[in-house]
C-alpha cells in the first residue's frame, strides 16, 4: 500500500464523522514531495468517490526577489501573507471557491494564470507554511514529512538547480541559510 492510499484510507475513516470539508496539511522541508503527496491523495481519494482538490501555501508567499529584499527565506513565517492563507482556509470551511495565483518555483514568483479550487469534501492544504498559527485550528489531520539531513540537503541541492535555475555553488550556499531558517 503506499503513503498516499494509507493517508486517503486514513482521511476516509475520520471523514466519515466529520462534517466537511476535511481539512488536511501536508507540511515538511521544500521538495520533500509534498505537493506530489497532496496531488496522489487528492486522486486517490477522487478514486475511492470522494470529492478532493489540493492548494500549496507557495501561493499566498511573496515573490523571491521581495524576499531577497527583505533578507527573509521563505521559511520565515513574514514570507507568506498569513491574512490571504487564513481567508482562503476560511472560505474553504464556508465551501466558498477560491481561487488563486500558484507561486512558480522556476521563476519565483506568482503565475499571471489563476487557479480556482471549488468546495470539496476533503481539502489537503500544503506547503511549507501548511502548519501556520493562523490555519492551525482547521485542520482535521496532519502530516510532517522529513528526512535525515543529508537526504534534505541532496533533495533541496537538486531542486535549486533544476526547480530554481541555481548552480551547484549557490544551491548549496542557499540550503546552509534555508537550513538554519528551518530549524528555527
Amino acid at each position: 500500500m503506499t503513503i498516499a492510499r494509507t493517508l486517503a484510507s486514513r482521511i476516509a475513516a475520520i471523514h466519515a464523522a466529520t462534517p466537511p470539508p476535511f481539512l488536511v496539511a501536508i507540511c515538511g522541508w521544500a521538495d520533500t514531495g509534498k505537493s506530489t503527496l497532496a496531488h496522489e491523495v487528492r486522486n486517490t481519494l477522487r478514486s475511492m468517490g470522494m470529492s478532493a482538490d489540493w492548494i500549496s501555501t507557495d501561493a499566498f508567499m511573496k515573490d523571491r526577489a521581495e524576499r531577497n529584499r527583505l533578507g527573509i527565506s521563505g521559511y520565515d513565517p513574514l514570507s507568506i501573507d498569513a491574512a490571504a492563507l487564513s481567508d482562503a482556509v476560511c472560505r474553504f470551511i464556508e465551501r466558498e471557491n477560491v481561487t488563486y495565483h500558484p507561486y512558480d518555483n522556476r521563476t519565483g514568483s506568482k503565475s499571471p494564470i489563476p487557479k480556482t479550487v471549488h468546495p470539496q469534501s476533503v481539502i489537503v492544504v500544503e506547503g511549507i507554511h501548511a502548519f501556520h498559527p493562523s490555519i492551525s485550528r482547521a485542520h482535521h489531520l496532519r502530516v510532517f514529512i522529513d528526512a535525515d539531513e543529508p537526504i534534505l540537503r541532496a533533495m533541496r541541492a537538486r531542486a535549486n538547480i533544476d526547480k530554481r535555475g541555481m548552480d551547484a555553488a549557490e544551491a548549496a550556499m542557499r540550503i546552509d541559510l534555508e537550513l538554519e531558517d528551518y530549524r528555527r
